[in-house]
């Protein structure tokens, strides 16, 4: 009976740690803008593994388990700067008796020297220009204007010239649910993947 209760409380406690870590890489959207779970706009991650190795390791986790065929590395002696490009990323909520597909783009920036690496908090854009090509283009048929989702704002800004919605409005009640518990899934598994330094930096 000891023995088992003592499994069931290693398990216990495993699993606080495990939630703990995941906590720790966790995105969060709020009025203020996107931050990590610590309120800050960036984590530390120490190891024992060199710049170079760190930077390679990076790139091969983000190769194999990410899978986007938008996805750009711009690498220099102790930063890498990612983009990527979701078209057809999401649909707005229905405002002004209107849906919209948005295009998200984003770009993470990552500082790196030898036993650390520093994650920055991601930047995005989300938007659907109707001018140019995206999966947007045909769902959004006949609109001649940007169309952009930000952070904050009043609702319903909108003109001839573009149409803008916002997650929240400006007394910080939440519009776009969808899109905002969608951003924060995405961009916290990415998250946990450029932080993963479990495997070899070798290809």
């Amino acid at each position: 009976m000891k023995k088992i209760l003592l499994f069931l409380v290693l398990i216990g406690f495993s699993a606080n740690l495990i939630g703990q870590e995941n906590a720790r890489y966790q995105v969060v959207v709020t009025p203020n803008g996107i931050n990590f779970n610590n309120s800050e706009k960036y984590i530390v991650i120490e190891n024992d593994i060199s710049k170079n190795d760190q930077i390679k390791l990076i790139e091969k986790n983000l190769n194999s388990k990410h899978l986007s065929k938008h996805l750009k590395f711009d690498v220099t002696d102790d930063a890498i700067t990612l983009t990527d490009y979701k078209p057809g990323y999401t649909k707005s909520d229905k405002t002004a008796g209107s849906s919209y597909l948005l295009d998200l783009t984003y770009k993470i920036s990552i500082d790196v020297k030898d036993n650390m690496f520093r994650i920055n908090v991601p930047l995005i854009n989300i938007s659907a220009n109707q001018k140019y090509e995206s999966d947007a283009v045909t769902f959004n048929k006949g609109v001649q204007f940007p169309v952009t989702m930000e952070i904050k704002g009043k609702r319903d800004v909108w003109n001839s010239k573009e149409k803008k919605m916002f997650l929240y409005d400006e007394k910080d009640k939440l519009i776009e649910k969808s899109t905002k518990e969608k951003l924060e899934k995405d961009l916290s598994d990415l998250i946990k993947i450029i932080a993963d330094q479990s495997g070899s930096a070798n290809w």
